[in-house]
This record gives C-alpha cells, sequence and structure tokens, in this order.
C-alpha cells in the first residue's frame, strides 16, 4: 500500500493540536521523455518515460488514506528527436502530446523550465493553451499580452483531521525560473519577455500568495541547488529560495540531480540526508521520469491555521520494466503513437557513412571524434561566412564540449557509432540541442580564461598520489569546452580558476599552459573568431557572454543543422586527427574515472581498464 510509505508514528497528536497529512509529487527535466524510448539510441530504455511513472503516480493520486498534490518543475516539451518533430508538425496538432500527458495524469500545477523557451515564445504559448492545470512562473513578465504563466495559484483540498474533523486547507503554488532565459533564447525571446532575480521575485511574490489566503507555500523552482549565498540573478538558486520567509517546500529542477541523496554539500544549509534546505523540505526527481519526488507532510491544525509539524523527502524510481502496460500506459502512449512512428523513421535516414567507429567514451579526457566532426562543421561554415568580411583571415577556432559522456544519465549515455550509415539519429546525438551557430570576436586574454573555466571541470590533482578522482561530481561535463585550433596543456596540479557556477575562485594561479595557436605562443592582444553556440554566445554555463558589439556572426539555422548538411557533403566520414590539448606531465600521478564497459575495446595512450565500478559504469585509470 502507498500509505504505508509515509511519516511514523504521524497519527498521533504534536503539541496536542490535531493533525492530517498530505501528499506532494514532484516530476521534474522530463525533456518530452513520454515513452520509455531512447531515440539517441533507437532503442527502448525501460529506466525513463513519463509512462513509467504513471502507475505509481496514479497509485499515489488515487490513495485514499494520503490526499495528494502533483506537479512538474519544467523542461517537459524540449529534449529529444520527438520534441523537435513535434515543433516541425505543430500545425497538425489539437493538443501537445506532453500537455495531453499532464492533463490525463491530472498534474495539478506546473512551472517552466529553460527549455520550454528553446522553440520560441508563439510555440510555447500554443503548447499550454489546452493545458487543464495551472502553470505557475512569478520571475516571467511579458513585454505584450498574452501571459504565458500566471505568478501563483491557490489549491484547495479537504484534509481528515485526526480528531474526526475535515478541514480545510489552501496550498498557495508558485513558481520559478532560471533568469538567464533572456541571454541564452535571446534570439527567440528579444523584446518580448523580461526576467527577475529568483530570490527577489519570492520575497515579492510570496506576501501576495499570503493575502490571498494561502496557508502553505510550496515554490516549484527550476534552479538547482548551488550556493547558500544569495547572488544577483544566479541560475541554481534553490537555497537561497528556501531562506525566503513565508516558502514551506521547494521542489527543484533544471541540474538533473538527485534530492534527498547522497551527495554531500558545502553548505550546512543542505541536509541531502534528510531533504531539508534551511530545514525545510526539499526534492529533485532526477530527469527523464527516471524518478518520482515525494514529500509526505504531517499538518497540524492550531489557531485556526495550518503548520508543518514533521514532513519525509524521498524519491522513487520508475518501475522499469518491460513486462507492464496498464490501460493508462496504453493511454499515454496512445497520444504520441503517430508521432513516435514517424520520429523513428525520419532519425533512422542515412546521411553520411563513416569508415571508423565514431564514440564518446574519452570525451572527458580530450577531444573525441564526434567533438572533431562538429569543429570542423561550425569551423568550415563560419569561415566561409566570413570571407567576404572585414573578418576574413583572421583565425577561426571552433569551441565544443561533450554532451552524451555518461555522468548523471548513466552507462549507457555515449556515444558509439559503429562504421557504416551515419544518421540523422547520430546527428542528434553529436549535437542534442536547438541551439543556433554564432561566432565572437575574442583575444588572448579571454580566450585564456575561457579555456581557464573550461578547465574548471576536472578536480585538482596531487602529484606522487595514484588513482585519484579526475573528475569534480559538482560539475557538469557540457563546460568543459575544447578550443579547436589551438594547442595547449591542462595542467591539474593547479587549483581550479572558477566554482561550478563560473565564480572566480580567486586564486592566481593558472591550469592552461603553452598555449599557442600555430605553434606560436598566444599573446594577450591576439585576435581571434570563435565559432560556438548561442548558449555559450549568451554567457550560458558561466562563461563570459559576448557583448553584442563583439558578435560577428549569426544565423538562423541551429547547430545541428549545420552539422548535417556538412556531413551530407561527405562521402565518407574520416575522422581528421589533430593534436588540440593533453593533460599536463605529472610524474607518478594517476587519477580514475568512468566510462561505459564498451570503453575497454577502445583503449588509448595512457588509459588502462581497471573492472567494474558502480551504477553500470567500468572503472579507468590515466596515467600523467
Amino acid at each position: 500500500m502507498v500509505s504505508e510509505l509515509v511519516l511514523s508514528g504521524q497519527s498521533a497528536r504534536v503539541d496536542g493540536c490535531p493533525t492530517a497529512r498530505l501528499r506532494l509529487l514532484e516530476t521534474t527535466d522530463l525533456h518530452m521523455q513520454l515513452l520509455a524510448y531512447d531515440y539517441f539510441s533507437d532503442a527502448p530504455d525501460y529506466r525513463s518515460g513519463l509512462v513509467q511513472l504513471a502507475e505509481t503516480i496514479s497509485a499515489y493520486k488515487n490513495d485514499p488514506a494520503m490526499p495528494c498534490l502533483l506537479f512538474d518543475n519544467g523542461d517537459f516539451i524540449q529534449g529529444n528527436p520527438l520534441a523537435d518533430f513535434l515543433v516541425e508538425s505543430e500545425s497538425t496538432m489539437t493538443t501537445h502530446p506532453m500537455i495531453a500527458a499532464l492533463n490525463t495524469l491530472q498534474y495539478d500545477a506546473v512551472t517552466l523550465g529553460n527549455h520550454e523557451f528553446n522553440y520560441g515564445l508563439q510555440f510555447l504559448q500554443n503548447a499550454l493553451k489546452n493545458a487543464e492545470f495551472p502553470v505557475v512562473c512569478a520571475n516571467v513578465a511579458e513585454l505584450t499580452p498574452p501571459r504565458i504563466a500566471t505568478d501563483f495559484s491557490i489549491i484547495a483540498r479537504e484534509l481528515a483531521c485526526d480528531d474526526g474533523q475535515t478541514r480545510t486547507i489552501r496550498i498557495g503554488v508558485t513558481g520559478f525560473v532560471t533568469p538567464q532565459i533572456t541571454d541564452w533564447d535571446n534570439a527567440n525571446l528579444a523584446g518580448q519577455i523580461e526576467t527577475t532575480d529568483i530570490v527577489d521575485a519570492a520575497r515579492a511574490v510570496v506576501p501576495r500568495i499570503k493575502a490571498a489566503g494561502a496557508d502553505i507555500i510550496v515554490a516549484l523552482c527550476h534552479s538547482g541547488i548551488g550556493a547558500a549565498d544569495h547572488t544577483p540573478r544566479m541560475e541554481n538558486a534553490a537555497v537561497p529560495l528556501a531562506e525566503v520567509a513565508g516558502i514551506d517546500v521547494v521542489m527543484t529542477g533544471h541540474t538533473h540531480e538527485l534530492f534527498p541523496g547522497n551527495n554531500e554539500h558545502r553548505s550546512t544549509a543542505v541536509d541531502a540526508k534528510a531533504g531539508t534546505l534551511h530545514g525545510k523540505p526539499a526534492v529533485m526527481a532526477g530527469f527523464f521520469g527516471k524518478w518520482l519526488g515525494v514529500i509526505d507532510l504531517m499538518l497540524g491544525w492550531d489557531q485556526n491555521t495550518w503548520h508543518i509539524k514533521d514532513h519525509q523527502c524521498y524519491l522513487r524510481p520508475c518501475n522499469g520494466s518491460d513486462k507492464t502496460s496498464g490501460p493508462l500506459q496504453e493511454k499515454l502512449s496512445g497520444l504520441v503513437e503517430s508521432a513516435h512512428a514517424a520520429t523513428v523513421a525520419h532519425i533512422r535516414r542515412p546521411i553520411a557513412q563513416t569508415s571508423e567507429a565514431i564514440h564518446s567514451y574519452f570525451a572527458n579526457i580530450g577531444p573525441d571524434g564526434a567533438q572533431r566532426l562538429l569543429s570542423d562543421a561550425q569551423r568550415a561554415f563560419v569561415t566561409t561566412a566570413l570571407e567576404r568580411t572585414a573578418h576574413a583571415g583572421t583565425p577561426v577556432l571552433s569551441a565544443t564540449a561533450p554532451y552524451r559522456f555518461g555522468g548523471r544519465a548513466g552507462p549507457g549515455h555515449f556515444i558509439h557509432i559503429p562504421p557504416g550509415p551515419l544518421t540523422l539519429r547520430d546527428a542528434a546525438a553529436i549535437y542534442p540541442f536547438a541551439n543556433k551557430l554564432c561566432a565572437v570576436k575574442r583575444n588572448g586574454a579571454q580566450i585564456q580564461e575561457w579555456l581557464e573555466r573550461a578547465a574548471s571541470y576536472y578536480s585538482q590533482i596531487v602529484p606522487g598520489r595514484h588513482d585519484q578522482a579526475l573528475l569534480d561530481c559538482d560539475r557538469a561535463g557540457y563546460n568543459s569546452d575544447t578550443l579547436v585550433g589551438l594547442t595547449y596543456e591542462i595542467d591539474l596540479s593547479s587549483p581550479a580558476a572558477y566554482t561550478a557556477d563560473g565564480a572566480r575562485t580567486g586564486s592566481d594561479t593558472k591550469r592552461i599552459r603553452n598555449l599557442c595557436y600555430g605553434g606560436m605562443p598566444v599573446k594577450a592582444d591576439d585576435c581571434f573568431i570563435v565559432a560556438t553556440n548561442s548558449y555559450r554566445t549568451n554567457g550560458g554555463g558561466g562563461f563570459e557572454g559576448a557583448p553584442k558589439a563583439d558578435i560577428v556572426f549569426e544565423t538562423s539555422q541551429s547547430t545541428r543543422d549545420i552539422l548535417i548538411e556538412y556531413l551530407q557533403r561527405s562521402d565518407t566520414i574520416r575522422i581528421r586527427e589533430s593534436h588540440t590539448w593533453s593533460f599536463a606531465h605529472l610524474p607518478n600521478t594517476s587519477a580514475v574515472f568512468n566510462s561505459a564497459p564498451a570503453a575497454k575495446h577502445h583503449l588509448v595512450d595512457g588509459i588502462s581498464h581497471i573492472g567494474p565500478g558502480t551504477d553500470g559504469f567500468d572503472l579507468f585509470r590515466i596515467t600523467f
């Protein structure tokens, strides 16, 4: 029985006042993973998908022993080839399938994630128009009508108290999104919306929610669990948000983490084991529908108001089985059946041939074949575009990063393209986002800082020690940029110059050594053009954004489409061997990292296979 998962002893009186129970559920960062299918691998994945959570959600929602509210924390309509197909076929849709699924599961409210805005405001408005639940987001304001979200909503529920009485509780629900959306999607959103700081918006909206009669307030925060101290417009603001007076519960997302969890946090305001931020209950349910976040509340009725007396926060995994297919799962699958079939047929279309395997098993220790293909496509496109401009002849570099490299997504989250046909699916795996290609002007000093930010992804390594952790698990691999066209070394004996959020650590030492272009040292005033994506151009990932005057080229074409066109022009793909960077030599020193078990068949110099690791990964050693 699902009701057995609640707080122990909660039928007992607390402080002598009547008590009642309320359950809150969260999904987050679904990224259009409605089905148990990985479009990037073109294979079922029964460990993900909203359909795999459907029966659990339904059981909770229909549990007579525990009233229940169901929320989604954003990033639900973008993230895979199915999502892209639905954009292209928008004119034939009556209701967006993900919205139809959320309606079917009777969601009580949702907030918006940053990726909701990737396809533009008009598509988002059309997708939300048939939502049968409130969409709340208090830190986004439209400059012209209509509004896409309301600042907050009040949801009333009847609670059976342990004194035999039934009483009404009014739950105020508000939401917040990373304020950087106006930077990251500037091309789609300029002149249409403006955003405010998450904490500032919360301080403004909470008194309004209280004035509207809310007994408790739940914040749906599409923002991660980052630094404890508030800084203006911070990306991962869940911790200072929890400190705002009047907010009782925080549901988080954006960074694809699990909370509660086993990760230690630097701030005493975060209790990962208990699942609290500043003592308030909080959850983050990973991504792709792999987990369901659950908060069980014991509420006390005292002096005609409700208070949270106790709570339990936990995560429930999806069923992970290929055997379960009840009526609810079949109904959800039917919402997207034809679009799924069309998407699968589309992504299987061959666009080129490759003479060798392309994989990302070691993408975190040097540019892999997938990154080299992407960098070549970007560099060629920008070089051609600048031929008849004042920037012709300026050295063009290409910024890439690994996007499928295991990590929180697990040991199946790697690129592996065998020799033979290269398909649209493979192109989507190499570059899965809807970003546009840009080119920015950077001098040598700015290039050095760009690379210092990227190199901060790695742990500091102590010379003379063996099997140290190579990667800092608090940092995102997709921020470990490589600048192709240069050569350089990364000295991991030096401390990182930047924090995970992109703030300067205060360290004066540098990890980037022997930075050269064409065999000559890069000077601070040397001029370069960097081909990169719109996300990075506008400061995404904590990198320095480029002012408008330094953006020398923009295109409405997506980076992925440019990659596809580049691949189609080649009869057979051969990965161009080029040395870009390596780790600096550290005598008698080694580190360890995770990769897929299949990586042991693709070892390179300096890498050895240790054996099975944890969570399905294998463990590998790198010597410096």
